[in-house]
């Protein structure tokens, strides 16, 4: 009687351990399942160079739809694997690829995310991940406070990085730039 009562009160604390665990595809699944805006920051850094560019700007997410960065001088729209770059009157269209890619796949993929990406946890507010599927993608690593991704660091297989800060909208004069 007594090994099963063990048995009985390991298995539960194993339960109750996994219902209140850290789970990666719950915060992104939010994303998925609601139309938000997020100010952001983002610094791109060449990995040959170290050469980096900030910009600032706004993230829109249309609940299982699209995605729309809005920098001040342009607008870039994420739309069912495809991407339309607007610039002043000029258009291009292209295929979603790279940084793109991953940040599509995190906020309205269909999948989850522990199908798309392998992920290991560095620390209690910190994941990486490496992409299941080929990409010239090498890791991205998930910062979050409070269930809310804060940062994310995406580098690619030449050591490229950019990195995403995301900040509550409305954003302040300093997050826009102004």
């Amino acid at each position: 009687m007594k090994k099963v009562l063990v048995i009985f009160l390991s298995l539960l604390v194993l339960l109750i351990a996994k219902a209140f665990s850290f789970d990666l595809n719950n915060i992104f699944n939010a994303y998925k399942n609601k139309s938000i805006k997020m100010c952001f920051t983002q610094v791109s850094i060449n990995g040959m160079t170290g050469q980096s560019i900030k910009r600032v700007g706004v993230m829109t997410i249309e609940a299982q739809r699209m995605m729309e960065f809005y920098y001040p001088h342009e607008k870039i729209i994420i739309n069912n694997f495809k991407v339309t770059d607007i610039r002043g009157s000029k258009e291009y269209i292209y295929r979603l690829k790279g940084f793109n890619k991953v940040l599509f796949f995190m906020f309205l993929g269909k999948k989850n995310i522990n199908e798309l990406f392998s992920e290991r946890k560095v620390d209690n507010s910190t994941y990486q991940l490496a992409p299941k599927y080929q990409s010239n993608i090498a890791s991205i690593f998930v910062y979050f406070h409070k269930n809310r991704v804060k940062k994310l660091e995406i580098v690619d297989i030449y050591a490229n990085k950019t990195i995403y800060t995301f900040y509550d909208f409305p954003c302040k004069r300093a997050q826009r730039g102004n």
